[in-house]
């Protein structure tokens, strides 16, 4: 029986997404094509081989900065489409201008189509309510296939507030994690190193997390942050951290080569910060998971961040310095916790590899696009 063709058009060639493109071929003959490479927002240690089966678009406008970044018109995509002729095209997100195009070719051509998206909010991080903008999405996409949301608590939104109705169901992202599970186990030391792995963003909430270093490293000597090198608060926390002194306590991941590094330096981590002010949700807890380190995550992360129950496989707090260091000072009096934590999370995150999320999506396709 041949396999039915499935098309995913995505935004960046992220290397998780290209991974998860080679595990989907166990169940779809699947292409991912992308606007544009991750070099521009992410830098060139994110690029990786797309092999056989991914390719970024030609010709791709959109522009570069600004409230409508990424909205990307991809000249002669409808051509393509013709010589690729899916039977299923899955679109990450609604509002490209270039999505829609794809979608009105699968609806010309008795295609099945797909939008996979996150919860939608507004700049502040409100969500946002059936707004004259969503009506139009709404009427514009009025015969979409499914509409498959990030999280379940994004489910709500898209078919409620939105009006997609039964068509809405929750999936996934895919994450690179197979590498992380044989990491060793953490245990008890004199001081330990604390990973902020997200971008220096205001999201993020990068400067708290120096914040809240600064106030371990004060109490643990010898600690140690690794902070992530991008942004654009990078300079606002250089200079944060040279008024507190700690220029030599705070590594910033300058030197990254190759995707393939990002594991090494979770591995030499014992305890991930993200005290964020709001966020979608983060491979970075996912990956910290996996790689058995102890975690601290702020309760305003959503999907993915509400993985973590505070004192059971982690903790989950207020974005403030004082709950952090609280937290924090658990993993330090109670080294046990890197195992006890380990054993369960490791569990919880397999699932979410490549492979486990192939299958899941194919469980949920063939119980509703793909059947007859």
């Amino acid at each position: 029986m041949n396999k039915q063709k499935l098309l995913f058009l995505s935004s960046i060639a992220a290397p998780h997404q290209i991974k998860f493109c080679e595990a989907l071929q166990e169940y779809f003959q699947t292409e991912f094509w992308f606007y544009e490479s991750a070099e521009r927002t992410r830098g060139s240690w994110w690029q990786i081989d797309l092999g056989r089966h991914c390719r970024i678009l030609d010709n791709v406008f959109y522009p570069k900065s600004g409230r409508h970044e990424g909205r990307y018109w991809a000249s002669g995509l409808t051509g393509q489409l013709d010589q690729f002729n899916p039977d299923i095209v899955m679109l990450g997100g609604f509002s490209i201008p270039s999505n829609l195009a794809a979608h009105q070719w699968a609806r010309r051509k008795n295609k099945k189509t797909i939008v996979f998206t996150e919860r939608s909010r507004d700049r502040k991080g409100v969500l946002r309510k059936r707004s004259l903008g969503w009506r139009a999405l709404r009427w514009l996409y009025r015969d979409v296939d499914m509409v498959m949301v990030s999280a379940e608590d994004a489910v709500t939104q898209f078919r409620d507030e939105f009006g997609f109705g039964s068509k809405v169901v929750a999936g996934r992202y895919s994450s690179d994690l197979d590498d992380y599970f044989n990491h060793p186990m953490r245990e008890a030391k004199p001081a330990y190193t604390y990973l902020f792995a997200n971008r220096m963003t205001e999201i993020y909430n990068p400067i708290g997390a120096i914040e809240i270093f600064a106030q371990v490293l004060s109490r643990h000597p010898g600690s140690r942050l690794v902070m992530n090198a991008a942004g654009e608060m990078g300079d606002a926390c250089r200079v944060r951290i040279a008024e507190l002194g700690m220029g030599d306590t705070v590594e910033f991941l300058t030197n990254l080569k190759s995707w393939s590094e990002l594991g090494h330096v979770y591995a030499r981590c014992d305890i991930l910060l993200l005290p964020a002010n709001f966020s979608n949700g983060n491979f970075t807890i996912l990956e910290a998971m996996a790689s058995g380190m102890g975690v601290v995550v702020s309760n305003r992360v959503l999907g993915i961040g509400k993985m973590v129950r505070d004192g059971y496989n982690g903790f989950n707090c207020e974005p403030t310095t004082v709950s952090f260091v609280s937290r924090i000072e658990r993993y330090i009096q109670q080294p046990n916790l890197f195992k006890v934590h380990t054993e369960i999370n490791r569990p919880i995150v397999e699932p979410l590899s490549a492979s486990g999320t192939a299958k899941f999506f194919s469980e949920i396709l063939q119980l509703t696009v793909t059947k007859p």
